[in-house]
């Protein structure tokens, strides 16, 4: 699926999931736009604005033990159709009745949707969505937590037992996730004289110089305009630098957008460009559309970007792209390459499944049910029953679904090499504020949808040449003040007008800016 420097999607017709997370922070802003202008029209529209979106099964909606789930996965159709009959067989494994009807909404829709729809009672008894959105649903009162649910199990990856945590309850159970890993054509590599794929930050540094200067092509390629993705990567490279976005410690978020460490890892993405020259030209220009391009064309060695590339290159059914052959079948998939603290970290997107309260829903079902049907949905045997033509976009959520056939005894045509990479990448996905603070809050949807997922200050230092520093404390100042004007927060957080400095960066990354065994990072302040 292709991604719009807004955050929003390309064509309905394109494959999505590997660009959820883009569409959640687009929905998110989305969302909070649509709740304050539709509050007043709600009620009137929101029963015509459930109806119709793509339902399956069950009954007309007015019979005994009907139940209503509203799922965004409308994009890849083999996709939908799994999903739609493995939900059906909630009515044979509930333990009483029930009629099950699956609605499609998709991303770009379902803000408004749930907009209308909670104003006029008739919402899902279980929808889909990120985690984020359900710790909002919570705080307003229209969902209930799964807490009871969630601790059922103690496998979880890390950054996923934090997700969906606010105020001492989990809201929302994790369904799915869908991480950021590295597309390398082995054949550029071998032109340049380089026998496979990096491992380490320094490696990565090395086999792009190696390929920009013995081949056409670019050496790596991450999206670097106001794209979800731009800012997905680095804060993932925030994290292999020891940094976080975000604290939380005596009960406060302390905000950390404009640490050193910080700093460190938006100056190292800069020094792709400015010091390393192994970046793609007319960079600030490329979101992660043309980023997909360059690789399809060959322009580009290695592109880290969403999954739905290698998913174009080879369809887990169909198999090879006829128009893409040579270059599928030189792809692999990697993990991203280690940074200064040894973690091969990642971007993570994906969906949790949330249940709303009676009070909200259109059909009256006891919370047992709807806790059954989350449970179901994300039970190894369920997931068989989609994950195969959902690949190799969908992973795990914790260690015992590694155990589903998908990774155990691949039915499909997607690489095993592939699966085994996205499988090792998964237990080190981070994730906006849950990795560092440990926990999500409702200022993290309005804030992050409002920031195209944190890309402003790199596409600016990227695309218009800002100070780093200025333009990383403007960024965090925002922060600071959604959480300032939050209802839910007793405490203020002052603004910071100073730094940040290098001096003061983690530990592991001060080789970095020394050029103390490694390359020397990109600098202006030396």
């Amino acid at each position: 699926m292709s991604s719009r420097d807004d955050g929003t999607e390309g064509s309905v017709s394109e494959s999505v999931e590997g660009t959820s997370d883009q569409t959640e922070e687009y929905s998110r802003r989305k969302f909070m736009e649509t709740a304050a202008a539709m509050g007043g029209v709600a009620a009137s529209t929101s029963l015509a604005g459930c109806q119709g979106l793509g339902g399956d099964g069950g009954t007309d909606g007015n019979g005994e033990g009907d139940f209503l789930w509203w799922t965004m996965r409308g994009y890849i159709p083999a996709e939908t159709k799994a999903i739609k009959k493995a939900a059906k067989g909630y009515e044979d494994a509930a333990d009483e009745k029930i009629n099950v009807t699956t609605n499609v909404v998709v991303w770009d829709q379902v803000f408004q949707e749930w907009s209308a729809s909670i104003e006029g009672r008739s919402m899902p008894n279980v929808s889909e969505m990120a985690c984020e959105h359900a710790v909002d649903f919570g705080n307003r009162g229209a969902a209930r937590p799964n807490t009871e649910l969630f601790d059922k199990y103690d496998d979880w990856y890390d950054t996923i037992s934090a997700w969906g945590k606010f105020d001492g309850e989990f809201w929302g159970l994790p369904w799915f996730m869908e991480l950021r890993t590295s597309h390398v054509n082995m054949n550029l590599l071998e032109k340049a004289g380089v026998s496979k794929p990096p491992e380490t930050w320094a490696e990565l540094v090395k086999t792009g110089q190696a390929v920009s200067k013995n081949t056409d092509a670019s050496g790596f390629t991450t999206p670097g305009a106001q794209d979800f993705v731009t800012g997905q990567n680095v804060t993932a490279f925030a994290h292999q630098s020891n940094a976080s976005l975000y604290d939380y410690s005596d009960g406060k978020f302390k905000v950390e957008i404009d640490s050193p460490g910080s700093l460190f890892a938006h100056l190292w993405t800069l020094s792709l460009r400015e010091k390393w020259n192994i970046a793609p030209g007319g960079w600030g220009g490329i979101d992660t559309t043309a980023a997909e391009e360059l690789y399809r064309k060959e322009r580009t060695a290695i592109a880290h970007n969403p999954t739905d590339l290698a998913r174009s290159l080879i369809d887990p059914q169909d198999g090879v792209s006829k128009d893409n052959k040579k270059l599928a079948e030189a792809t692999e998939l990697t993990p991203m390459p280690a940074g200064p603290n040894g973690k091969r970290q990642s971007f993570m997107g994906g969906s949790c499944l949330t249940t709303f309260k009676q009070n909200v829903t259109r059909h009256d079902i006891d919370d047992k049910l709807s806790l059954g049907f989350m449970e179901y949905m994300t039970q190894p045997d369920t997931l068989n029953k989609y994950f195969p033509v959902s690949a190799p976009n969908f992973l795990p959520v914790r260690r015992g679904q590694e155990e589903m056939e998908l990774f155990t005894d691949n039915p499909t045509k997607i690489p095993d090499s592939w699966l085994k990479a996205r499988l090792k990448q998964a237990p080190n996905a981070v994730r906006y504020g849950i990795t560092g603070a440990g926990r999500a809050a409702p200022f993290m949807g309005s804030f992050e949808g409002s920031t195209s997922g944190y890309s402003t200050a790199i596409s600016g230092m990227i695309g218009s040449n800002k100070d780093p520093k200025k333009a990383l404390r403007s960024m965090a100042n925002n922060a600071r003040s959604t959480i300032n004007d939050a209802d839910y927060t007793d405490y203020e957080l002052k603004k910071n007008n100073n730094g940040p400095s290098l001096d003061d960066a983690p530990d592991a990354v001060k080789p970095w800016i020394n050029g103390d065994g490694v390359p020397k990072i990109y600098n202006p302040y030396a």
